[in-house]
C-alpha cells in the first residue's frame, strides 16, 4: 500500500468513528429531553390520603410500646421488626 491510500483510509475511519460517536451523544441527550416532558407520576387522591392520616391511637400506642421494650433491650432488633410489621398490617 502506498502513503496516500493508508492515509485516505485512516481518514474515513476517523470520520466514521466521529461519525458514530456524535449519533450516541444526541441519543443520550434526546433520552434525556424525552424523559423531562414525561409527566410525573400522579398518585391517586386515596393513597395520598391513607399515607398522609395519623395512625389509629391503639397503633400508635402499640408502636411506642414496643419502641419503649427495644430501647430497655427487652427484644431484640428482629423481634422488633417483626412484631411492627404485625402491629402495623392489623392497621
Amino acid at each position: 500500500m502506498d502513503a496516500p491510500a493508508v492515509q485516505a483510509y485512516q481518514w474515513v475511519v476517523w470520520m466514521i468513528g466521529v461519525s458514530v460517536f456524535a449519533a450516541v451523544i444526541g441519543l443520550v441527550i434526546a433520552a434525556i429531553v424525552r424523559a423531562r416532558r414525561r409527566p410525573a407520576e400522579l398518585h391517586s387522591a386515596a393513597e395520598r390520603l391513607q399515607r398522609e392520616a395519623p395512625p389509629p391511637p391503639e397503633v400508635d400506642a402499640g408502636l411506642r410500646a414496643l419502641s419503649l421494650q427495644k430501647q430497655k433491650g427487652q427484644i431484640s432488633e428482629e423481634e422488633y421488626e417483626k412484631r411492627r410489621a404485625e402491629i402495623l398490617a392489623g392497621r
